[in-house]
């Protein structure tokens, strides 16, 4: 990377650190230029409520009418009046109608209007307003009008403009011919409308709507703009359809100089039938220079789907398909990341009771890898969880049992049917010293395995049983410190030791020869080690491989609370697995763990001061008999939307390679970096973010993101570098970079509703976006 992004990124963070505090937030800033309604809402019909009148003088014609003049206040209910002459007509002793000369001021709790010369029926509640100069209160939103005629559900302006900007800025209006603004719907209809900017007109439309409140409003939404190496220039238009209360849409055309037009829709809905999204993108022929099937479509389809019906049955549906391999390389999608290896296709639908469930699903994935073989699908899986405390005299019982069937789209590769039977019963005994537990298990496993049916397939194990009995015994105590090593701090230790007992069987003739090697099955992979599964009962997730344990599990945490607030500072927490015998799932010595040795996993966070957290965690992996994870965090976060975060993340490649079947990445990964977002102003937002691979020798991914935010608009300019999918064609070895380049900028206009900084959007962007991995409260 060149030095000059070097500097950009440094020139963002110091200015980031040297505005540590931002002045009055734009909220309040804004507010302070909108009127406000002072007193009590008066509720109900206001036409019923008694008028009062104060003048310097009067003239009273009983019972028909009064003239008054000099300075007239007329009130009644929420509104007031005042006037420099003020004509009442009145029938049965009460006012009817206010014919207002010359200047008048008039508020209620939704609007304040100032203009010459005014009609008001104080019993039908119209008006009409001439030369108004009017304010929403409240919230943001002015204009001007030759003539108003109103009444409590709507106001129709001719010769009218609208701004949400505040007094004496013009950054942008809209003017109409008519305007006819809807007070309870909250939106404004308006005919030959001229946007202007700085009061030079940049758009017409002979008809338009935008919102005048929180409610949503069909319509065009802002547009955004920007370049890429890869994509070109490229503009996206989104169109929002409030088609229901329960129900929407947006439709988001997006043009890419390079590529051609992508459409991408989204719809949400809430119904008795559940609740979801169904989204979907589409290019019809992808114009990139090193796209070879020019002639194909790529697109890509997303459903997400919850339901509970009948009171006890839930149904889910999370469904993500993309028509190739690199679609999330090559787009930039928010239902996928170039960083993700596979999409997933799965629902599950389940009846659930205080006692027990049964729910059947299926599961599959999109892998986007150039292996020959791919993971198992399942389906159908059927499960069934029941629970009985007591069963027995001080024992709790729990039974799983599961019925699946695995297929595979590579004829090389076996099917099978899995039958899974799991009792445990578990005996535990608690006092105020702490909690012993005995628990015994049974696993009970049938498979019926069917040869692949392509050339070359594998002879396999039609039919094969496993039974492994297991006992565990699980002791956990918390104690509390006598002495206070750290004055004002008291400090917690949390032991724990856990036995764990499993007799050996081979697995080998589960699955396939491959799969045994590489210690799989079809559902199964190797567990993370963190600290908190070490405790797990088994080292892979999954139930086709079950290995051998006759281990003990040592570990603790140790706890410091701050003894003034009680808040907890700082915890540390280690944990170790001594195995008395090789922990092992078949004879291949690959899959099994050295005599005596011992996993261990180390993890920690502290908050050292208010606005400072530390995070660190350590994995060492036994089977590789190296450092297998390990990772870092510091993050100063002195209030909302301002945060530093600096990050060290390391994996082995004998990690990582173990987890995978082809294309072996043969390289560790070591990367430091970091991410900052930060008000510097109340206007001026930042984010810059920068990650190195110090194995590779080369820049992962910079980013810089700058939002200027005003009480009527916003803009964010956006650039980024980060390395990209190998172009087709070109060889791919660990040697070859190859970077993309981003430009974007975006604006929004605000009708006074949002004062979101932008911080927290544009920490989201890129390929390894900020996450608060810990929080000590």
């Amino acid at each position: 990377m060149k030095q000059h992004h070097y500097s950009l990124i440094s020139l963002a963070v110091m200015s980031a650190c040297y505005s540590q505090y931002a002045i009055a937030d734009l909220k309040s800033q804004c507010l302070l230029g909108v009127p406000q309604f002072h007193g009590e809402v008066v509720q109900g019909d206001q036409t019923q409520l008694p008028v009062y009148i104060e003048a310097d003088s009067a003239v009273i014609n009983q019972p028909t009418d009064a003239t008054y003049t000099g300075d007239v206040s007329v009130k009644q209910g929420n509104r007031s009046i005042v006037a420099d002459q003020v004509y009442v007509e009145q029938q049965d002793g009460k006012a009817q109608n206010v014919r207002l000369t010359g200047k008048f001021d008039y508020r209620d709790n939704q609007i304040n209007a100032t203009g010459n010369d005014a009609t008001i029926n104080l019993v039908s509640n119209e008006a009409q307003l001439g030369n108004a100069d009017y304010q929403l209160v409240g919230r943001q939103g002015r204009g001007t009008a030759e003539e108003v005629s109103a009444n409590n559900d709507t106001r129709i302006m001719k010769n009218a403009s609208f701004t949400s900007c505040l007094p004496n800025d013009e950054s942008w209006s809209i003017e109409a011919n008519e305007m006819i603004q809807h007070v309870k719907d909250e939106y404004a209809e308006i005919w030959h409308a001229r946007f202007k900017v700085l009061g030079v007109p940049v758009f017409y439309s002979p008809y338009l709507q935008f919102p005048i409140g929180d409610r949503r409003r069909t319509g065009l939404l802002m547009p955004s703009a920007g370049h890429s190496s890869r994509d070109g220039y490229t503009y996206s238009q989104p169109f929002y359809w409030n088609i229901a209360p329960n129900l929407d849409a947006t439709i988001t055309p997006t043009y890419y100089s390079k590529r051609g037009w992508q459409i991408s829709p989204e719809f949400r809905y809430l119904t008795e039938l559940g609740e979801g999204k169904i989204a979907g993108e589409y290019l019809n022929k992808d114009r990139l220079s090193d796209w070879t099937e020019k002639n194909k479509s790529r697109h890509l389809f997303y459903w997400q789907h919850n339901m509970s019906f009948l009171s006890d049955w839930r149904l889910s549906v999370d469904y993500t398909h993309v028509s190739d391999k690199r679609y999330f390389s090559d787009f930039d999608s928010e239902y996928g990341n170039s960083t993700d290896g596979y999409a997933t296709q799965q629902f599950k639908l389940g009846y659930y009771q205080p006692n027990y469930n049964i729910s059947i699903s299926g599961k599959k994935f999109q892998t986007f890898d150039d292996a020959d073989i791919g993971p198992y699908r399942v389906l159908p899986k059927i499960d069934f969880n029941y629970y009985k405390d007591q069963l027995v005299k001080n024992g709790d019982f729990k039974f799983f049992a599961q019925v699946a069937h695995f297929d595979n789209d590579s004829k090389l590769m076996p099917t099978a049917w899995r039958f899974h039977a799991e009792p445990s019963l578990n005996f535990p005994l608690a006092n105020r010293f702490g909690s012993l537990s005995l628990e015994t298990k049974l696993y009970a496993t049938h498979y019926l395995q069917k040869k692949g049916s392509g050339d070359g397939a594998e002879d396999i194990q039609r039919n094969v049983t496993r039974v492994l009995p297991q006992i565990k015994l699980d002791f956990k105590t918390i104690l509390e410190a006598d002495k206070q090593i750290f004055s004002g701090f008291s400090q917690v230790l949390e032991p724990r030791m856990q036995y764990l007992y499993r007799p050996y069987k081979n697995q080998a003739n589960i699955g396939s020869q491959l799969q045994s090697s590489l210690g799989l099955g079809y559902d199964s992979a190797l567990l993370q080690q963190d600290y908190y599964s070490l405790f797990n009962d088994r080292r892979y997730s999954g139930l086709d491989r079950i290995a051998s344990a006759n281990q003990i599990t040592v570990g603790g945490t140790t706890r410091f609370f701050n003894d003034k607030t009680g808040d907890e500072v700082f915890n540390f927490s280690a944990g170790q697995i001594y195995y008395l015998s090789p922990s092992k799932i078949d004879d291949n010595s690959l899959n099994s763990t050295a005599k005596r040795s011992s996993s261990w996993s180390l993890e920690s966070n502290w908050k050292f001061h208010p606005k400072w957290n530390w995070h660190g965690s350590y994995q060492y992996d036994t089977r590789l008999n190296e450092t297998s994870l390990a990772n870092m965090s510091l993050q100063f976060k002195p209030k909302e939307n301002h945060v530093i975060q600096l990050n060290y993340r390391y994996a082995s490649k004998n990690y990582i390679d173990q987890n995978l079947s082809t294309n072996r990445y043969g390289q560790d990964i070591k990367q430091i970096g970091g991410v900052a977002g930060w008000e510097l102003t109340d206007k001026v937002s930042v984010m810059v973010s920068h990650y190195h691979d110090m194995a590779l020798k080369k820049p992962v991914e910079s980013q810089l993101g700058i939002t200027y935010n005003t009480c009527c608009w916003s803009a964010n300019v956006y650039t980024a570098r980060r390395l990209t999918a190998t172009p087709t064609g070109k060889s791919d070895t660990i040697n070859d970079f190859y970077y993309e380049n981003k430009f974007g900028v975006n604006f929004e206009l605000r009708f006074g509703t949002n004062y979101n900084s932008g911080v927290s959007r544009m920490l989201k962007k890129g390929n390894i976006p900020y996450t608060e991995a810990f929080n000590i409260n």
